[in-house]
Parts: C-alpha cells; structure tokens; sequence
C-alpha cells in the first residue's frame, strides 16, 4: 500500500471573512443573545487547537460537544442563525399560496410563496406574539392569526386589524362591524410598519435557504464552486421552481447530535463495515475528493458500479443534460450547516437535519427523481426499489451513529485522530463549526477554499471514452 502523502488541500489559514449589511431589527435580535454567550467557555479558542491542526496532525473535537446544553444552546445562535440553512425542498412550496412552518436555529419561521416568489418570515403576529402557522397549507391568500385575526399578506405586508375581506367560513362581514374594528382612530399606528419580520430567503439546489440574522455572504457565495460543477443538473433541481419530483419522504428520529449525522455522512471509512451493500454500487476505491471552495464537502463515486443494487445506473433513464461521464459517476455532498445528499445519474436522496437539544435530531428524508423517470416503463416500482434501499442505508447509518453518541459521553474521550485518507472532509466541517462557534473571531464567517487541484480535476478528461470523445 501507498503511504499517506502531506496534505497540500485545506489551508485554513487562507480562509477570508465576508460580511453582509444586517438589518436593524436583525441587529437588535442578534444582540439579545451575545450578551450572555460573551462568557462561555466555548468561546476560548485554545479549547480547539487540536482541530485546527492541518488534518495529517489534527485531532477531532471532543465529545463533550455532541452533549453538553450550553454548546448546544450556542450553536443554535452561532452556527444556525448565522449560516445559510436548508429550511425545506423547493417542491414542498412550489404553488403560489403554499405556506409551511420550519424551525431554525430555535427561530420559528414560515415561508410563504407570494406568486412564485418564496419569502420567509419569523413565525409571530406583530399584535399579541401569537404563532401564526402550524402546519403547512396551501392557496393561501393571507396568513391569518388565530388569535384576533390580524392578517397579513404573503409578502409579509399588515393588511387586516383585525377585520377583512371575507371569514374563514367564506361570509362577508358587515360593513357596520367592519367600521367597528377601524384603526383610524388609534394614534402612531402605521400598518406599514407593522408587517411580519422578513428573513433573508434564496433558493438553490432545489432547495429553500434561509439566514435570519442576515449577515451571512450571499447565497452564490456560500455554495461557492458547488454550483458550477453542478451545472449539468441545473435544469433538473430547477431554477426558482422545483425541477425534481419527490417519490417518497420519510422522516426519522434520531436519538443523537446532529453533527455526528453529519460526519458519519462525509466519510466513507465505515462502508465495508457498516454498508456491506452499498459497496457493490458505490465501491471504496472508487470513491475521491471533488472539494472546490465554498461552505459545502463533497466527494465523488467514478465509476458507480453495477453489482445488483436497486440503485444501480442505467435502471431508468438519467437526467437528460447529462454527458456521458456523470451518467456513470455520483456526487456525495454535504452542505454546511444540515442538509446532506446523494446525488445519483438519475435520482437524488437527500436529508435535512433539524437538532432539538445536544440528544435529538430531526431527520426529514426525500427521495427525488425526474417526470421521465416516473413515466418509464415500471418506473414507479423501480423507484420503490430505490427507496427501500435508501431507507436500508441511512437506517445502517442511524444505527451507528446512535452507537457512536453513545460512546462520546464518556468523559475520557477528548477526540481523536483523523484518517488522512479519508477524513478530510471531517476536518473542514469541524474547522466550519469552529470558526462559527468563535464569535469574536475574524474567522467567523470565512468561506474555505478548495483542493490544489481541484478545477485540475474539472477538466480532466473523461478516463473511459477516447480523448477526443470525452467531456
């Protein structure tokens, strides 16, 4: 065997800051909670020096940090509020009218597609405090409170106090109660400033992002050469309206720290041991990096092999902008902070990660493929094949994680050493979750670079077809 070479890739110390304008309500939010965390003792930046190692040197955070509360209670601030979250699939309100309630960062918010535009928004009634939305509803006109009924427009706009067109049972009120409830009479009440709390909102990936302290850099930039090297997918994740069509979601809840949902993901060390199956398809040795810069991680499968999964290429048809390469490679992608995905020729399986407490995390789970996937010949029961299959695998993935949460509890663990080989990844999510966690540092909002020779790799040509055939 090869012996493991330096590491050339990750040079944190090159990371830059970049900053976006906060609103002043933003500002004034955001400032409620630093007044407390200005004192903890996860703020001491030599509790992580042995991470911040070049990765050939480094050790892994400790486990204290997947139990204890106030880190915990700190990432929901630092690295939640202030990161570009995935809050939803772009198809879960890709109708005009659609709202649903999400929760981030301890934040509760909503989104709401006002005529093909998604907008978020802080999940409060500007009157009394009242939550406004619960579940998910659809050919919605208003957001409406369920407390005295102000209403207000799905571009967060006042329009209702508490009086409006119709009731919920569909009658008119009568103009003499309508006068009833005028506001003209009450002074320094402007309903234009009393709309609901807008979050920042863009879309990508098929995805629904938000960032509600509002000083993260933009969208663009945060996925930084994601969104190129995923060009040829543009089309299928759709672009403002959803392109993927979802097969089947399931949600699971994990008795477990979040990151260590993450970082069991961007590894794939434990596949013989724990995915025994999953090797006849996405082999070990043909597993490699494909980090370019941005908040993100990712390595690929070339070539996907086909050993008899159900996930196996060429089972239904593939995205149709592929070239020939990408129709025979997968894309393993993990975007910082919670969402993670297996991006396969011809479906996607993908997962968002919710944290409740250090003990508890959220899994929303969705299988997507495209319409000519659905429309083949056996296409649905093929799907469903592919489906059980990904159960199969992040149930196996869940299992092990809940083993490992169990074992950081125990005080003499303080972390250990990464793999060079095939925990660089690890390493740039933990130095990510670092830099967040250090508030007063300037790298609190740097945005990694990528491998040496990542766009080397780019353009390298296609290893299976002539050189004047590939790309």
């Amino acid at each position: 065997p090869v012996p493991p070479q330096p590491n050339p890739m990750l040079r944190w110390s090159g990371y830059r800051a970049a900053r976006v304008a906060r609103a002043p309500t933003q500002r004034w939010l955001a400032s409620l909670s630093y007044v407390a965390a200005d004192n903890s003792r996860w703020s001491d930046p030599s509790l992580y020096q042995a991470t911040r190692r070049s990765v050939d040197e480094a050790s892994t955070l400790p486990g204290t940090v997947y139990h204890d509360k106030e880190f915990a209670q700190l990432e929901e601030e630092r690295v939640f509020r202030s990161s570009w979250v995935a809050a939803a699939e772009l198809c879960d309100v890709s109708k005009p009218g659609d709202v649903m309630p999400v929760n981030v960062g301890g934040a509760s918010l909503l989104l709401a597609n006002d005529g093909g535009t998604v907008r978020a928004f802080h999940n409060v009634c500007r009157h009394r405090g009242a939550k406004l939305v619960e579940e998910p509803c659809s050919k919605r006109r208003t957001i409406l409170c369920p407390y005295h009924r102000w209403g207000y427009a799905l571009d967060g706009r006042l329009i209702a106090t508490p009086s409006f067109d119709d009731t919920a049972d569909g009658r008119r009120i009568p103009e003499h109660i309508r006068q009833k409830f005028c506001t003209s009479h009450v002074k320094d009440f402007d309903k234009s400033r009393n709309g609901l709390f807008p979050v920042r909102a863009d879309s990508a990936l098929g995805l629904i992002f938000v960032n509600v302290n509002g000083e993260a850099p933009p969208l663009s930039e945060w996925l930084g050469d994601l969104l190129p090297s995923l060009s040829e997918y543009e089309s299928s994740f759709g672009v403002g309206t959803p392109g993927l069509v979802p097969y089947k979601r399931k949600q699971y809840d994990v008795p477990a720290n979040w990151k260590l949902l993450v970082e069991n993901y961007l590894e794939y060390y434990h596949l013989p041991a724990v995915h025994p199956e999953l090797c006849n398809v996405s082999g070990v040795d043909e597993h490699r990096r494909h980090q370019g810069r941005g908040m993100y991680m990712c390595f690929a499968t070339e070539p996907l092999s086909r050993g008899g999964t159900p996930i196996d290429p060429g089972r239904i048809p593939p995205f149709p902008t592929l070239r020939p390469r990408h129709q025979r490679m997968a894309y393993h992608v993990a975007l910082f902070p919670n969402t993670f995905f297996s991006l396969y020729p011809d479906s996607l399986f993908r997962v968002i990660l919710s944290p409740h407490g250090a003990g508890r995390t959220v899994e929303q789970a969705t299988f997507l493929s495209h319409r000519a996937a659905f429309d083949a010949p056996g296409g649905e029961a093929v799907l469903e094949d592919m489906f059980q299959f990904w159960d199969l695998i992040n149930t196996q993935d869940i299992d092990i994680v809940k083993n490992v949460h169990q074992g950081t509890s125990t005080p003499l663990y303080t972390g250990g050493r990464f793999s060079f080989r095939f925990e660089e990844t690890l390493h740039r999510f933990q130095n990510m979750v670092v830099d967040k966690m250090l508030v007063h540092e300037p790298t609190r909002y740097r945005i990694p670079d990528g491998d040496v020779d990542y766009h080397d790799l780019l353009a390298a040509p296609d290893p299976l077809l002539p050189a004047a055939a590939s790309g």
